[in-house]
């Protein structure tokens, strides 16, 4: 319902004042998505470059906004382009607002949010690619694990090692304030609790990762 009625206040502000979106265009996967045309919404994470093409968004720089939560990083602003780096997104439903410095809001576009994706964790020596590896990495309290991914974003998020309290965060993609990327990132985490037949997920925009399996058997 809270969703809906947004949606529903932005296209009332839009038609009052006349910030409207016509198109969006993921720079990373070359999707576009034309309001009144497309039917399929782009699948956008954070660390992709997005633009924003319309009319009235004025020139004096807004924000972009994909959920709720900080605006994405604006890297050009004219009245009819928008260019930034996203930050974060939101589950179903997501949609795309453009809000001008005079506070006027543009029409909602849809998008599809994705969620993090874990591609490899590296314990110790031990190193596991799902759905390829065949042998578990072994995890103890107090371990470090370095987690290795796409879509992991700013640090904002958690790594869950099962459920119980979250691991604490070492280090989240350090990478981001320079070179924000929605590819290649790396979390290390300390694992303060481990469950035998449990996972590794990362929490991210409030979006959980697949899970990884792991042991708590050591090696023989």
């Amino acid at each position: 319902m809270k969703a809906f009625l947004l949606a529903l206040c932005c296209l009332l502000a839009a038609s009052a004042s006349g910030q409207t979106i016509t198109s969006i265009r993921v720079a990373n996967s070359g999707c576009v998505y034309t309001v009144g045309t497309s039917t399929e919404p782009c699948p956008i994470g954070p660390g992709m470059v997005l633009h924003v093409y319309g009319s009235g968004f004025g020139m004096i720089g807004g924000g972009v906004g994909l959920c709720d939560c900080p605006d994405m990083t604006t890297t050009h602003w004219s009245n009819t382009q928008v260019t930034g780096i996203v930050g974060q997104v939101t589950g179903l439903p997501s949609s795309i607002v453009l809000e001008t410095w005079g506070g006027g809001f543009s029409n909602p576009v849809p998008y599809y949010a994705l969620a993090p994706l874990i591609t490899e964790i590296d314990v110790g020596s031990c190193s596991y690619i799902p759905n390829r590896s065949k042998k578990l990495c072994a995890v103890s309290v107090g371990q470090a694990i370095t987690i290795h991914g796409n879509y992991f974003g700013p640090p904002q998020g958690q790594v869950a090692t099962c459920d119980c309290p979250a691991a604490t965060i070492q280090s989240w993609d350090t990478g981001w304030p320079v070179n924000a990327s929605p590819y290649d990132n790396t979390i290390v985490a300390i694992a303060n609790t481990v469950e035998c037949g449990s996972s590794i997920s990362v929490d991210a925009s409030y979006l959980w990762s697949n899970p990884v399996p792991y042991t708590t058997c050591a090696a023989p």
